[in-house]
């Protein structure tokens, strides 16, 4: 797929499909590898201040592929069983050369969850890695002091990478140019609130791998032409005039490469993913940084305000959240979804489950890992959960027209 530059002073390419976008971020991936005379710096965690690594001047992408068995299976060889899937791709993509993780002179990890942090330190046999400190009480006042002075440490790590320092007016750019990004990728979200909505999971999934692999100026312009083709699309229609099923997935992260469950819901089922309450989906576009005071302390804050990881404390502050989502994109289900032996949404899902049957949600818990040989069992479980839902949706509407009647 051919990509056409506009013209004028953007250097944005012209993009009027999803095929030509992912052919754009493909082509930003390899532009990174190829990328000389530039620092370039990888992180694993959503709690990164993406702004200060543009601040910076340098290039930067999330390590964050995934669903690959081959992948997971060279990073057990330097962890454990027991540790996530996530986590060993994340180490066997070191182990196994793949250019694009080779690319980066430095990766950066805030500390989250306890495999993550011996990934952050396995890494560290392949490239330099700095791990640093994720305070686990998002709303004391002293975690967002020490939060502050974490993110002053991160700063001054970059400015040593780069040999160069970091002026807080870049900082304050940097906050303006990702809170534009998350107010429009949150615009695309909002689409699926529409009935039947043309945007499906798995398509929104694609255009967040652009913020994750894309300079964010040159994303901007793009998305912005992107969001056009999607807002002018017709609602989607289902069978017999039926409407589609929508559900939400929440939970642990769904890697880039990890699009199982989303091909079985859509492809297969004819449902639609409407929700994501993810790290790698809406979550994280559901905040913005402030874009007045000290720089570091709005970093600090917007950070630990943002929608909150279940690795943070209060617990119920991530559940509400979960649950806001849920009712405002009126799903039908939940599908709660989490990586073998994690340790944050694998323990936490009875508190979640709980909360979503308070609103009159059916929920199916599903623990998967990159592995093909349990597709058959959940394409079973998720084809009779979303039928369960089809029939009391058709109950509802008969006794609906009886009434009338």
């Amino acid at each position: 797929m051919s990509i056409t530059s506009t013209t004028g002073p953007a250097t944005a390419p012209r993009i009027t499909d999803p095929a030509q976008f992912s052919a754009f971020v493909q082509t930003e991936q390899q532009s990174l590898i190829d990328a000389v005379g530039v620092k370039k710096a990888g992180y694993l965690c959503n709690y990164t201040p993406l702004e200060l690594l543009s601040a910076a001047g340098v290039r930067h992408a999330r390590l964050f592929k995934g669903g690959n068995s081959e992948q997971a299976a060279a990073g057990e060889l330097f962890t454990q069983s027991v540790f996530c899937d996530f986590t060993k791709s994340c180490i066997g993509g070191f182990e196994q050369g793949d250019p694009f993780y080779k690319a980066f002179d430095k990766v950066y990890n805030f500390h989250t969850c306890a495999t993550m942090k011996r990934a952050s330190e396995v890494i560290e046999l392949f490239t330099p890695t700095r791990l640093l400190n994720l305070p686990k009480l998002r709303n004391s006042e002293d975690s967002r002091r020490f939060f502050r002075s974490e993110i002053i440490e991160f700063r001054d790590d970059l400015a040593e990478l780069t040999g160069k320092p970091i002026a807080d007016e870049d900082v304050r750019a940097g906050i303006v140019v990702y809170n534009q990004l998350r107010r429009l990728l949150r615009k695309f979200s909002e689409l699926r609130k529409r009935a039947n909505p043309a945007l499906t999971g798995r398509a929104f999934l694609d255009i967040v791998r652009g913020y994750y692999y894309v300079e964010p100026r040159k994303l901007l312009p793009v998305l912005e032409q992107l969001y056009r083709y999607y807002e002018a699309l017709t609602p989607a229609q289902p069978p017999s005039g039926q409407r589609q099923i929508r559900l939400m997935v929440a939970g642990s992260i769904m890697a880039d490469g990890d699009r199982r469950i989303l091909d079985i819901v859509e492809n297969e089922l004819g449902a639609r993913v409407v929700i994501e309450d993810h790290c790698a989906g809406a979550r994280p576009f559901y905040h913005t940084v402030p874009e007045t005071g000290d720089p570091y302390q709005a970093l600090a804050d917007g950070y630990l305000d943002q929608s909150p990881c279940a690795r943070q404390r209060p617990l119920s502050d991530a559940i509400e959240f979960s649950a806001k989502l849920a009712q405002e994109y009126n799903v039908d289900g939940v599908l709660y979804v989490f990586l073998k032996f994690c340790a944050c949404y694998g323990v936490s899902q009875k508190d979640f489950i709980a909360r979503f049957h308070e609103l009159g949600l059916p929920v199916l818990a599903l623990s998967s890992d990159y592995s093909e040989s349990d597709r058959g069992q959940l394409l079973t479980r998720i084809e009779a959960f979303v039928d369960v839902i089809r029939e009391k949706q058709l109950t509802t509407a008969t006794h609906e027209q009886t009434v009338d009647a």
